[in-house]
Order: C-alpha cells, then structure tokens, then sequence
C-alpha cells in the first residue's frame, strides 16, 4: 500500500513538473514574437506583443537589445515605439556597446537624439573603454560626432588603449571630424 501511495505521488510530481516547463516555454516562445517583429520591421506586431506584456527590454540570443537590433535595422520608428514603451537607453549588449554607441557609429541623428532625451549616457564605455564620441570618431561620422558634442559628450576620456576621441578621428583622417574635435577642446 504504501509503495502504491508513494508510486501515485510521484507520478503526481512528474506531471505537475512536466507541465510548469510547458507552460514556461509558451511564455518564452510568446516572447520572441516581439524581437521577430522588431527584426521585421512589423512595427503594429511589435505594438501588439507590447500591449500583451512582451519587455521592450529583452535581448536576442546574441545579447543584442531590441534597442539595438532596431538601431541596426536603421528603424527610427521601431526606436521610438521601444523607447516609448520603456527600453532602457543604457542596456548594453554582450561587449558592452549601448544602443547610442551602435547609433553614433551608424550615423542615424534622429535615434541618437531620441536616446539622449530618454536619458542616454552619453560617455558610457563598452568593454574596450570606448565612448560613443570616440566610436563615432573613429568611423568618421562627423554628423554624429557633431550631435554627441552638442549634448556634451567628454572629449577628454581614454580608452584602454590610450586613445582620445581626437586620436580615433586622427587615425580614421577625417579632417571635419578631427577640427570638431579639436574645436571642442579634444587633445
């Protein structure tokens, strides 16, 4: 009798385990219908799974926040819609590059802009000690350089190689980059 008793708990147990991870699993599953329509581009499906409890804060397998895929997806709507929805400006992927540091690099004023005026840090450094200033620097995007000067990005900050905003444009030879710079009181 007890073996019968003991038997029917376990098998109890089982199924009562069984069925949490199933259940965990379509919450998961529920959840990646938000980064596939980020990664779409389907701005209305993105809003959707929004509405229905999906976090703007969530990352792909690779690390990258929705933030950032927008970003790279060159979606200026998809920015606004996850930062209207709450995404952390500051959340940063895998090595550390924040979405302001992967839209100065990229040159796309309007999401950099709309990061700043939701709180953006403008001279966070990813794991190599590079600010958005010195990315956008070296990659030669006056136009981003320009906007991260206005807001107040630091010019004087070193990565861990040692190397200044200014040293990134000096090395990336772009003459308006470097004379922002240097304008700004690079060194």
């Amino acid at each position: 009798m007890k073996r019968l008793v003991l038997a029917a708990l376990l098998a109890t147990a089982a199924a009562t385990s069984l069925a949490l991870p199933a259940a965990a699993e379509i919450n998961i599953l529920a959840g990646d219908d938000l980064l596939k329509h980020v990664t779409d581009g389907n701005l209305n499906g993105a809003r959707a799974s929004i509405m229905k409890g999906s976090s703007p804060n969530m990352a792909d397998k690779g690390g990258k926040t929705l933030l950032i895929v927008a970003i790279n997806s060159g979606r200026f709507d998809m920015v606004k819609l996850l930062l209207d929805q709450g995404a952390n400006p500051n959340n940063a992927d895998r090595v550390g590059n924040t979405p302001l540091i992967w839209a100065a690099e990229s040159g796309q004023i309007d999401s950099i802009d709309a990061l700043i005026k939701r709180g953006a840090r403008l001279d966070q450094e990813n794991r190599q000690g590079l600010t958005p200033l010195m990315v956008a620097a070296r990659a030669g995007r006056a136009d981003s350089v320009e906007r991260l000067l206005k807001a107040g990005a630091r010019v004087d900050i070193a990565d861990y190689t040692g190397r200044t905003a200014l040293g990134w444009a000096r090395e990336g030879r772009n003459a308006r980059v470097t004379t922002l710079i240097q304008n700004a009181g690079g060194r």
